[in-house]
């Protein structure tokens, strides 16, 4: 990624990341043990009742404002941080649309729907398709945010590298719906060399920043400008699709129509995979409920609540023919027409 200027803006964020790290890994389980151990005595009904018993014990408190906090400290301080380059900055994404390899394909009418519009995803100022520079914000703010996991896009190649080949073996067109500056875009070229490889995603800024990286390291794919809800390819013309950490982040209706649209273009005997947030169980755990929550009301998740309720699993297994879920902090859902 791009160097923030100033030596002193890398090391702040590097102690936002250190405090982001501390509410996660020390305090989370602490807050998550006491929720519990209050609501063996008062089981809430409501996610309001939920949040009426969580709320005034100390240490979620504490969780709580620390989280919220840092992320507003993190994505101040890195948009503060690349406005000195801003000209150097948005002069690069110019000159990388007019280079190679791979292409970038941008709509000139393009219209953000409502529901995107209205919302500044995890609270990055402007949203992922005000600012020019979103790409270089996002990137930046999501490396504090997964804690430095992903600062040379390990995590993104791992989960590339993850995702199975049709039975077939034939990968002739793999597509990543919804993918943001294109580090997994990126690593399926590297892993399927002979294929073509499209990211799509409704951001420009985003895709405009995931060309120039792809133009940056050789990666032959290409971005272009689409709704993950109306995708401008033919039906069964996909042999590999990834739906990542998407669904959670838009209307259920807008949710559904996309697993809809992903079923469409996937080939008989290709591979649909979606990851995203883990289903709530039943009964549902109430420190997963109230955590939840608290990412709608103060992290710009506003649908995720309603997903992990939704039953998704449910619709997949309604629409593939064979359906294979593995779960973890995640949960990962491998589809087949």
């Amino acid at each position: 990624m791009t160097a923030l200027p100033r030596f002193d803006d890398g090391s702040y964020l590097d102690f936002i990341e250190g405090l982001r790290r501390y509410a996660l890994t020390v305090l989370n389980p602490v807050a998550a043990a006491a929720v519990r151990e209050r609501a063996t005595t008062a089981r809430p009904e409501t996610i309001e009742s939920a949040r009426e018993l969580a709320d005034p014990i100390p240490v979620v408190g504490l969780r709580n404002r620390i989280l919220r906090s840092t992320q507003d400290m993190n994505w101040n301080r890195v948009v503060t941080g690349y406005e000195p380059l801003r000209p150097t900055l948005e002069a690069e994404l110019a000159a990388a649309e007019r280079q190679g390899p791979g292409r970038l394909e941008l709509v000139d009418d393009w219209e953000y729907p409502e529901y995107y519009r209205t919302v500044h995803y995890h609270r990055q100022p402007g949203g992922y398709h005000e600012d020019p520079l979103a790409g270089y914000v996002y990137h930046y703010g999501t490396k504090v945010f997964h804690l430095g996991t992903n600062d040379r896009d390990e995590a993104k190649i791992a989960r590339a590298m993850e995702v199975p080949e049709p039975a077939d073996g034939r990968v002739e067109r793999v597509l990543d719906i919804a993918c943001s500056i294109g580090a997994m875009t990126v690593a399926f070229k590297q892993r399927w060399p002979q294929a073509e490889v499209w990211g799509i995603d409704a951001a420009a800024p985003l895709l405009r920043y995931a060309h120039a990286r792809a133009v940056r390291v050789g990666g032959d794919v290409i971005f272009a400008q689409q709704l993950a809800e109306q995708l401008r390819f033919a039906d069964a013309s996909v042999d590999v699709a990834y739906l990542g950490t998407l669904l959670h982040e838009v209307p259920h209706e807008v949710a559904v129509r996309i697993v809809h649209e992903a079923r469409r273009v996937v080939r008989p005997g290709g591979v649909l995979v979606v990851h995203d947030m883990r289903q709530a169980g039943d009964p549902a755990d109430i420190w997963e409920e109230y955590d939840r929550d608290f990412d709608c009301r103060f992290n710009g998740e506003p649908y995720a609540y309603h997903f992990v309720h939704a039953g998704f699993g449910t619709l997949l297994a309604e629409l593939f023919s064979s359906v294979t879920t593995s779960s973890g902090r995640t949960v990962t859902w491998v589809c087949v027409p």
